[in-house]
């Protein structure tokens, strides 16, 4: 089997993308034929290109694949400036892919702020039951869902890992129809191009558990608390208490990966393994101020009295 992933970087985000696709063939090279990782390219240089190719070849079944998409991008022109960066559009024209390469069934997109640590075959050979996606409902649920007028039977997912029918996309006319939302929407959206996937693509969902999108908004410890903050927060407290310390994909989603803030212990002991394996170990963690380092310090010893530690160190692979 070959998986096929695909991802969205510029040079700015260049470190990510390097320690976020080495967590990828690290887990998947050994369980499948061939890995490809697709990326939609917003301006990386040719030497990083290169270094990233260089860690690809290191795992002997992987490839790293880039598409020029700097001009591309031109054609999403929100009628109202958004806040964010226009890579973020990258992966909108995912439909050209397979003209190019012909042989892409199953796309599975990918933020550059997550790492792998759990092999995710299955989402290869899962049963989408005929519909484009599959994705992790998000925190912003019930907000997002009001403002952007979708129904109540929809729910709106995090767009962080998604799971994509790649024909069944191109049948939708997803790019185009996407885009289009994003250019014509009266105000600003609040995640362009999330928003614009879970208005257009809702009824078109399937959702996964938690642990494949394991997002800084569930790494808390005192998950019945954050329940009572998100009464109808789509799943149980068992399973986010699962997905906390038996994530396949963590993703530290508004956070700086490289930085201590708002990371449980989880999450720092993966970045810690992936950041001492991969080339890119050079990029140091940091403390964003004296203030968050004060309060990493008094977390983590309420982390050691409450076993956080013992259960992130001992938790099974499965």
């Amino acid at each position: 089997m070959t998986a096929d992933f695909l991802l969205v970087s510029d040079n700015n985000y260049v470190k990510n993308l390097g320690i976020c696709t080495y967590s990828v063939m690290y887990n998947m090279c050994p369980d499948v034929e061939k890995v490809r990782l697709f990326v939609m390219d917003c301006g990386i240089t040719e030497e990083n290109k290169q270094r990233l190719r260089n860690q690809a070849a290191a795992f002997g079944n992987a490839e790293m694949i880039f598409y020029d998409i700097d001009q591309k991008l031109n054609a999403v022109v929100p009628k109202v400036p958004t806040r964010w960066h226009r890579a973020i559009y990258g992966r909108l024209f995912l439909n050209e892919l397979p003209e190019l390469y012909g042989d892409i069934d199953r796309l599975i997109y990918l933020d550059c702020d997550l790492l792998m640590d759990r092999p995710v075959t299955e989402l290869f050979t899962m049963d989408l039951q005929g519909k484009c996606l599959a994705a992790v409902t998000d925190a912003d649920n019930a907000p997002r869902k009001k403002a952007l007028g979708m129904p109540d039977e929809y729910e709106y997912i995090n767009s962080g890992v998604l799971v994509i029918d790649t024909a069944r996309w191109i049948e939708l006319d997803a790019s185009r129809r996407i885009i289009e939302y994003i250019n014509s929407f009266p105000a600003e959206l609040l995640y362009p191009d999330q928003d614009a996937i879970n208005y257009l693509m809702g009824s078109e969902m399937v959702i996964l558990p938690p642990e494949y999108n394991m997002m800084w908004m569930i790494c808390e410890r005192d998950i019945p608390k954050m329940l009572r903050r998100i009464p109808d927060f789509y799943y149980t407290a068992e399973q986010l208490e699962y997905a906390l310390y038996h994530p396949f994909i963590v993703h530290f989603a508004g956070h700086d990966m490289w930085s201590f803030d708002g990371i449980t212990p989880v999450a720092a002991g993966v970045l810690k393994k992936y950041r001492r394996l991969c080339g890119w170990r050079d990029c140091k963690r940091t403390f964003k101020s004296p203030e968050v380092f004060f309060r990493f310090c008094v977390t983590s010893v309420i982390r050691a009295i409450h076993g956080d530690y013992k259960k992130a160190n001992t938790r099974k692979k499965q």
